[in-house]
């Protein structure tokens, strides 16, 4: 989970240009990143270019934390 959530969390920094983010499992793509739905559906064609993998609109929907996009991953990759 670490390798992932590691890789997720400098997707994020380049994305929103922070440096500093620190991304745990708990940590609220929304709330706590401050991503705009728009953003989010950005950020999950990044997420999809980088791990080469398709995540449903559905599944987005679903995923509050970085934690559950990370098992998302994981199981689909």
């Amino acid at each position: 989970m670490m390798a992932v959530l590691g890789q997720l969390q400098e997707i994020l920094r380049e994305y929103t240009d922070d440096r500093s983010l620190v991304v745990r499992s708990d940590t609220s793509i929304l709330a706590d990143i401050g991503l705009s739905s728009y953003d989010l559906a950005q950020l999950i064609c990044e997420v999809e270019t980088h791990f080469r993998i398709e995540i449903s609109d559905r599944a987005a929907m679903q995923m509050q934390t970085a934690g559950d996009l990370v098992a998302y991953i994981e199981q689909n990759r």
